[in-house]
């Protein structure tokens, strides 16, 4: 401010050189310049009038631009403090329109995608939490089996060879859903970091779901899950991982039965071809999912709402969707019109090979 404040006063005395020049032209001096003339007395009253004039104006002025300035830079100082204390709802007010409204509106912005990244890291940390409660549970629980029934073959409770084969069934069977969980763990990491081989292939995706679920029915069955497939084109080739397809499914027949909201329950798979892609849809029964948590379903770390809260680790759907993504395709759930869960996979024909 002093310095424009000088520079105003300098340029006074340029002008007012003039106008001295002009008024005092006939008097002794007439060569002498500006700052002679002001150090022997010479520049006319009116030159001083002038120059005082000026720097008055000149000083108001230029308060006025440094207040301008200095103002919004203190309201922006203000927010900058505000998201360095972690107070990412804070947001600049400023309706001025002028310069400085375009870096108010991007701070805003800025602060409004600081704030949803902190709520969803909230949300992930809970999530996250949640998930490793579902993990611990189910390993704990097959292991608390297969120890309660090693101490009963130890202790010789088991004392005929019927109970000794039930023991051993049961072992087995709770050792084979431990390798389950932990190989979907081992999976999704590889798949989370793109690090899973994918070999694919054309084949008649008609053909192997069909295929597949004539060697699940009876398995199913007995978990109260009856399937059904209907089929709009038994020929409909896609270029895919047959193997990770077959997971797919798999993942999503066994969410069915893990959820099904009675001791018998129909899952229906529909086969359909559509503008080059193929769909699959498997529709359930169950009790499905609050809409406003259907796109979460996929996520790895959600878990879902009060009427699917059974403990797991929710791996399968949240597999499922990276496979399918890998795939080239889409997935995606919504309530069907019985009130179960759909779950509609869309992936790309391919010509057979």
């Amino acid at each position: 401010m002093v310095l424009v404040t000088w520079g105003g006063i300098l340029a006074a005395f340029l002008i007012a050189r003039f106008i001295g020049s002009t008024i005092i032209g006939t008097q002794e001096e007439p060569d002498l310049d500006l700052w002679r003339r002001v150090r022997w007395g010479l520049l006319p009253l009116s030159g001083i009038i002038f120059i005082l004039l000026f720097s008055i104006f000149n000083s108001i002025i230029t308060h006025r631009m440094i207040k301008k300035i200095i103002k919004p830079l203190d309201v922006l100082g203000n927010g900058v403090r505000q998201i360095q204390a972690n107070n990412f709802s804070h947001r600049i007010e400023y309706n001025v329109d002028d310069e400085f409204r375009p870096v108010c509106e991007t701070f805003n912005k800025m602060a409004a995608q600081l704030e949803a990244s902190a709520v969803q890291r909230l949300k992930d940390e809970a999530n996250r939490r949640e998930l490793l409660a579902g993990i611990s549970h189910d390993l704990r629980t097959p292991l608390t089996t297969i120890n309660g029934y090693l101490d009963g073959l130890e202790s010789g409770v088991a004392s005929t060879p019927e109970k000794r084969t039930k023991y051993f069934n049961t072992i087995k069977n709770n050792s084979a859903n431990m390798k389950h969980i932990i190989e979907q763990l081992f999976l999704f990491s590889k798949l989370d970091m793109d690090e899973f081989p994918f070999t694919p292939q054309s084949f008649n995706i008609t053909r192997a779901i069909v295929d597949m679920t004539e060697e699940l029915i009876e398995e199913y069955a007995k978990q109260g899950l009856t399937i059904t497939v209907t089929c709009g084109s038994e020929k409909i080739f896609i270029n895919a991982d047959v193997s990770h397809i077959r997971r797919v499914v798999l993942n999503i027949l066994s969410n069915s039965a893990k959820y099904k909201k009675s001791q018998t329950a129909r899952m229906e798979i529909n086969i359909s071809a559509d503008n080059g892609f193929v769909l699959l849809k498997f529709t359930d029964d169950g009790p499905g999912v609050d809409p406003e948590a259907l796109a979460d379903l996929f996520n790895v770390f959600y878990r879902a709402d009060p009427s699917r809260n059974k403990k797991g680790s929710g791996l399968g759907l949240a597999i499922s969707a990276k496979i399918i993504e890998r795939s080239g395709g889409c997935i995606h759930a919504e309530n069907a019109d019985t009130g179960g869960l759909a779950i509609i996979i869309r992936l790309p024909i391919t010509e057979a090979s």
